[in-house]
């Protein structure tokens, strides 16, 4: 079982967009027998990145607007890999 984690720059107040990368990737992945959790991780660092058990599969510039569509097909794409 996989996990993944959506980690965001807390300064940045980035929350909002990383819940909803969550409740996307939950929605478009969460019904997978292989995944286990899609939890968020608050961050000191100026990131937005996804990551599947632990490795950074996607970031992107906390700065610009976020497309949590492409964080979704980037955990779909790592599962693929992992099965």
């Amino acid at each position: 079982m996989a996990e993944i984690a959506i980690e965001y720059a807390t300064g940045q107040k980035l929350w909002t967009e990383a819940e909803t990368a969550r409740r996307l990737i939950d929605a478009h992945l969460g019904d997978r027998s292989d995944v286990d959790n899609v939890t968020l991780s608050p961050s000191t660092e100026s990131i937005f990145c996804v990551s599947v058990e632990g490795d950074r599969i996607w970031c992107t510039d906390p700065r610009e607007w976020i497309d949590s569509m492409e964080a979704v097909s980037a955990a779909r794409r790592r599962l693929s890999e992992l099965s």
